[in-house]
């Protein structure tokens, strides 16, 4: 279980947070959904251990996350950001990339498994030998999310994951992240999209 409890995070003169608290059981689909800017996104990064709390704590499974303990969290955790400017050329390269952290170099890429996600989430293997630079946004997204499945990850963060997608690969997404949780995951995202924070199993609105 992750626990957020009165968390608090200031950037700068700009309050963020205000005293969030929550929890995400094992196994939930949870989404932070509010109006822009109020530190939706920060709060993945700080779950991450990117940045501080002004206030309140951050627990996994009872144990508070610290600055000294972000690295070892972080190999519990995978992240999709919002942003998915990626420098690799070619599609290949894209989905290889994150086997190559230091955090997952003990789980080994298989390009077959990594089709048979890909036929969860209606892409084409063909897109496989593509380059990163012909694809849509919302194959992108896909792209990237379909990864997780192959990193079995107790915590999955995802930024906006469908913001590129129209209602049929929503779907698809919604129940990729819940396959992931029934598979023991706690998988916590960032939406506006309605049609995704609906189907989620909890919803956590921001101020």
């Amino acid at each position: 279980m992750l626990e957020i409890k009165n968390v608090k995070i200031k950037m700068g003169e700009q309050q963020l947070l205000g005293g969030l608290s929550f929890s995400a059981e094992d196994g939930q689909v949870v989404c932070i959904t509010g109006d822009s800017g109020c530190g939706k996104t920060s709060l993945l990064r700080a779950i991450l251990g990117f940045i501080p709390l002004q206030e309140g704590h951050i627990s996994v499974d009872g144990e508070l996350l610290t600055p000294a303990a972000a690295g070892e969290f972080r190999k519990y955790i995978a992240y999709v950001p919002q942003d998915l400017a990626m420098p690799m050329e070619t599609v290949g390269e894209m989905v290889r990339m994150p086997f190559a952290l230091k955090a997952n170099l003990a789980t080994p890429f298989s390009k077959a498994r990594l089709m048979e996600e890909w036929q969860k989430l209606d892409l084409a293997p063909e897109l496989y030998d593509k380059k990163v630079s012909e694809l849509s946004g919302g194959q992108r997204q896909r792209i990237i999310i379909s990864t997780l499945g192959l990193l079995k990850k107790t915590i999955v963060l995802a930024d906006e994951p469908t913001s590129a997608l129209d209602a049929h690969t929503t779907a698809l997404v919604l129940a990729y992240f819940k396959a992931l949780a029934a598979g023991g995951a706690t998988v916590i995202t960032v939406s506006h999209d309605p049609a995704f924070t609906d189907g989620c199993d909890k919803k956590v609105v921001t101020a």
